[in-house]
């Protein structure tokens, strides 16, 4: 009897969908990161960010306004792991759009036109700046750029 019950309570637990499983390489509640494409469900008032990664679907909690602009957007995020489908985010980054590198920094102007100041301190030159960036000087921007170097997209974070 005892048995059976220990075979059933196995073939239960092995049968439950892959999404609720953890991956036992990331504990909960110890920092981590995720990456996937961020997608907004819910309705107008009540929006619930989810990222789309490639194992499956990971709710975010403590997503902000200038995340939930990023819908569609392949991001990066830092936080805390609170579950096997819920990540509590406390940084993040756009790393591509629409399969081009994006680059992630706070706008700053140089001798030469723009440069995205970066988080570790570097920065990354911008060449063919839209006349708009003027008034952008001191935002966070994701830019993506064409063979040449010069911008092809950019957004506000």
């Amino acid at each position: 009897m005892k048995r059976l019950a220990a075979f059933l309570v196995a073939a239960l637990l092995g049968c439950r969908p892959a999404a609720t499983r953890i991956d036992r390489k990331t504990e909960v509640g110890t920092a981590d990161t995720v990456r996937g494409t961020l997608v907004l469900q819910g309705t107008e008032s009540f929006k619930t960010a989810v990222l789309q990664t490639a194992n499956g679907r990971v709710v975010v909690d403590g997503a902000t306004d200038a995340m939930l602009r990023l819908s569609h957007l392949d991001l990066w995020l830092r936080g805390t792991r609170t579950s096997a489908d819920r990540f509590l985010v406390k940084d993040f980054r756009v790393r591509t759009v629409n399969g081009l590198k994006a680059w992630n920094g706070v706008l700053r102007s140089a001798p030469s036109g723009f440069r995205l100041e970066l988080d570790d301190g570097t920065s990354h030159e911008i060449r063919g700046a839209p006349s708009r960036f003027a008034q952008l000087a001191g935002s966070r921007l994701w830019i993506t750029e064409m063979p040449d170097g010069s911008v092809l997209s950019y957004g506000i974070i």
